[in-house]
């Protein structure tokens, strides 16, 4: 082969596997060197073609570095994630975002023109900066969860799925359920429980009972707030009545009082009546 033809082969390749210059300098290119290949096959008209062409070939190393820098500065900009710490971000629209460790936020290229969407991995507490015009929007998943300005905890990644609301409003769709929580509500999905929406402890409700059994009374506020309560079994048929507003530890403590029985906090999910 030619130092010609072996010229030609090599850049015939590495023009092969560039994709960002455009059509018109790609055939402004090969005319020259096709030119300069079809003239006399001397050394002095080859160093002269390769003194034209690298100018050409390192302008064209420059730009393909100088498009991946800015196409990658750009990706960074809209992708927020953490390690093995929390850490907290401040999103382009003013919202704030703490993230758990190994968490991941990725926006949308066009955050922020219509709407503000997003896809969400791991875990984490979201303050929403209000924005009736555009709503702020996360696929976090096997489901979406819609909101305008609000404080929320989202957990994408647990086997028990989770939106637990502070303030605010959000609309959460998953499949074909649509669910809607006030402050200090809260939506889970998992194997046991699918689209289950049951309250905060803290949050105020009004229970009526009608000389229903105390099992019942209970078994309602394990429902409503998402709570195991253990009491002595002597207990389950007695009976309950009256109107009771108040946050669960309330409402529980007035209709044990009759008994003599008062509750006792064991964590998160477990009451104690004793």
């Amino acid at each position: 082969m030619s130092v010609e033809e072996e010229f030609e082969k090599t850049w015939k390749s590495a023009s092969e596997t560039q994709d960002t210059m455009d059509d018109l300098t790609d055939r402004k290119i090969w005319t020259g060197i096709e030119a300069k290949i079809e003239k006399k096959n001397s050394v002095k008209k080859f160093y002269w073609a390769a003194a034209v062409l690298v100018p050409f070939f390192a302008f064209f190393i420059v730009f393909k570095t100088a498009s991946q820098t800015s196409a990658n500065g750009a990706e960074r900009k809209y992708v927020y994630e953490t390690s093995a710490s929390r850490k907290s971000f401040e999103l382009p629209d003013g919202s704030k975002v703490e993230l758990n460790p190994y968490s991941r936020l990725v926006l949308d290229k066009d955050f922020g023109k219509k709407d503000r969407k997003m896809v969400f991995m791991g875990q984490g507490r979201f303050n929403v900066a209000k924005d009736k015009k555009r709503p702020f929007r996360i696929n976090a998943g096997e489901f979406d969860v819609q909101v305008l300005g609000t404080q929320f905890f989202l957990d994408q990644k647990s086997a028990q799925k989770k939106v637990e609301l502070f303030e605010g409003k959000v609309k959460i769709a998953h499949g074909s359920t649509i669910t809607y929580l006030l402050p200090e509500e809260i939506w889970i999905n998992d194997a046991q429980r699918k689209d289950y929406h049951y309250y905060h402890p803290e949050k105020q409700k009004h229970f009526t009972f009608d000389h229903s059994a105390y099992s019942e009374a209970v078994d309602q506020l394990e429902n409503t707030y998402n709570i195991s309560i253990s009491y002595p079994s002597q207990f389950r048929n007695k009976k309950v009545s009256g109107a009771f507003t108040g946050n669960l530890n309330e409402v529980l403590s007035v209709i044990s009082f009759p008994f003599n029985l008062k509750p006792e906090k064991i964590n998160d999910k477990e009451i104690i009546l004793k």
